[in-house]
C-alpha cells in the first residue's frame, strides 16, 4: 500500500543525462579561484595606475605631493621638495581691455616661476636665529600665459587682484566686477594659451545689498570658508566720508552661499596700531589667516597719516607686518626690510613646510600719470628677516596675486 503511494519505500529513479551536472571537481574549483584572483589583481593594478596618473597630472617629476598621511599643519620642510611652482596674476587696470577685439574682451597675464630654497652659507649675520632663517631663496622665471573673458562692468573687467586655493581649486578675483573665477590649465605643462577662467561666484560690496561688485583685493581660507576682502578704507572726498562699503568682508561657504561681515572695527584697530588714525589710512591688499598660529597676518599696501590723495598715495608704500589675534583684540606691529615708497604689498602666501613662519610676498607699483607698472617678489620670515631681496617680475605689468601651483 505504502509502496503504491510512493511513501516510505526507497525507489531507484533513473537519472536523466540531459540535465545531469556532475559535482565540481577540486581542479575546477582551483581554476575558478585562479580566474577570480587574476581579475582582482587586474582591478587593483587599474586603480593604482589611475591614481598614479592623477598624481603625475598634478605635479611634475621634480615636485612631490606631500604624503597623504601627513597632517597639513605638521608638514615640515624635510617632507617637501626644495623648490616650488609659483604663479602670479596681473591686474592691468584699464590696459586689460583688448583694443583690437571686435567684441568686448578683457585679458590678464599669469606668470609662472620656480621658488628655490637654499642652505644659507653664512648665518652669522642673520638676527633671526629660527630654523626658517637658516635658508635663503631664489626665483627662476618660466612661461607666461595669457587668458581672457568678455565679462565686464561699464567697459572694465578682468582686473585680477588675488589668487587663492579653495576646495582644491585655484581661484582669482576681479576687483571691478566682484566676480570670482576658477582657473583651469595653469600648470607648468599647459601652453601659453591653454588657461581658462570660469566664473563661479559674485560678491557685492558692503552688506551685499548694493548694485556694485566688491572691490576684491585679498582672499584667504579660514575654517573651511573663503574670506574675500577689500581695501579696508572709507570711500572719501577729501576728509568727507561717502561710504564704508570697502570695509566689509564677504565670505563664501562650502556650499556656495555668500554672507557679509562688517570689519570696520577691525580695520580701525589696525589703523590705530600703526598710528594712522583718521583722516590717516591704511590700504589693505594682502591679508592671510594662519591655521597654524590661529592669527591674522596683515601686510598693508599703503600707510599714511595724511588725508588720502590719488597722486600722493602712489608713494605711500609700507614695510609693516601686523599680526593680529583671531578677534583683532591683540595686535603686534613688525617691520620687514626697508621702505621703497612706490612699492606696497599686494599679496602673499606662507611657504609650505615652514609652519607658516616664512612668507613669499608680492609688491606692486603703479603710476597713473605715466602708465608705469611693475611688480617684485620677496621672501622673509614672520619676524622680518629677509631671505630673498625684492626681485622684479618680467615685463612692465602690475601683478597683484601670488599662489603656489599645488594646493599644499
Amino acid at each position: 500500500m505504502l509502496g503504491g503511494l510512493g511513501l516510505g519505500l526507497k525507489q531507484k529513479r533513473k537519472t536523466s543525462t540531459d540535465f545531469y551536472m556532475p559535482p565540481p571537481s577540486s581542479s575546477m574549483i582551483d581554476r575558478s579561484r585562479l580566474r577570480y584572483g587574476v581579475l582582482a589583481l587586474l582591478v587593483f593594478i587599474t586603480v593604482m595606475s589611475l591614481s598614479t596618473l592623477n598624481t603625475s597630472l598634478r605635479s611634475t617629476p621634480s615636485f612631490r605631493v606631500p604624503p597623504p598621511s601627513t597632517s597639513q599643519l605638521a608638514i615640515a620642510w624635510q617632507h617637501l621638495p626644495d623648490r616650488f611652482e609659483l604663479g602670479f596674476v596681473a591686474d592691468l587696470d584699464k590696459a586689460s581691455k583688448v583694443s583690437d577685439s571686435k567684441k568686448p574682451l578683457f585679458q590678464s597675464y599669469f606668470q609662472k616661476a620656480i621658488l628655490q630654497r637654499h642652505d644659507r652659507p653664512d648665518t652669522s649675520s642673520v638676527a633671526d636665529s629660527s630654523a626658517a632663517a637658516q635658508f635663503e631663496y631664489s626665483v627662476t622665471w618660466k612661461d607666461m600665459a595669457t587668458f581672457s573673458t568678455t565679462l565686464n562692468e561699464a567697459g572694465r573687467g578682468f582686473e585680477l587682484s588675488e589668487l587663492a586655493w579653495f576646495q582644491g581649486q585655484l581661484h582669482s578675483f576681479d576687483d571691478r566686477t566682484g566676480l570670482v573665477f576658477r582657473l583651469d590649465h595653469f600648470s607648468m605643462r599647459d601652453g601659453p594659451n591653454d588657461m581658462r577662467a570660469v566664473p563661479v561666484a559674485i560678491a557685492m560690496e558692503g552688506n551685499g545689498e548694493t548694485t556694485k561688485g566688491q572691490k576684491h583685493e585679498w582672499a584667504t581660507v579660514k575654517d573651511g570658508e573663503l574670506f574675500m576682502g577689500s581695501i579696508g578704507k572709507e570711500f572719501t572726498a577729501g576728509a568727507q566720508v561717502i561710504h564704508e562699503n570697502n570695509m566689509w568682508v564677504s565670505i563664501l561657504s562650502h556650499n556656495g552661499a555668500v554672507r557679509h561681515e562688517n570689519w570696520t572695527d577691525r580695520f580701525k584697530k589696525v589703523r590705530e596700531a600703526v598710528g594712522c588714525g583718521y583722516p590717516g589710512y591704511v590700504i589693505h591688499e594682502a591679508i592671510e589667516w594662519s591655521a597654524v598660529h590661529r592669527q591674522w597676518f596683515v601686510l598693508p599696501r599703503r600707510v599714511s597719516t595724511e588725508v588720502y590723495d590719488d597722486v600722493a598715495d602712489e608713494k605711500r608704500g609700507s614695510n609693516l607686518l601686523i599680526v593680529a589675534s583671531e578677534d583683532f583684540s591683540h595686535l603686534e606691529v613688525r617691520k620687514v626690510g626697508t621702505i621703497t615708497p612706490e612699492r606696497g604689498f599686494s599679496s602673499f602666501k606662507f611657504v609650505p613646510g615652514t609652519h607658516d613662519n616664512v612668507i613669499v610676498a608680492l609688491k606692486s607699483m603703479e603710476n597713473d600719470a605715466t602708465d608705469a607698472q611693475a611688480a617684485y617678489v620677496t621672501v622673509f620670515t614672520v619676524d622680518g628677516a629677509v631671505l630673498m631681496p625684492e626681485t622684479a617680475l618680467p615685463g612692465t605689468f602690475k601683478y597683484e596675486g601670488v599662489a603656489f601651483l599645488h594646493d599644499y
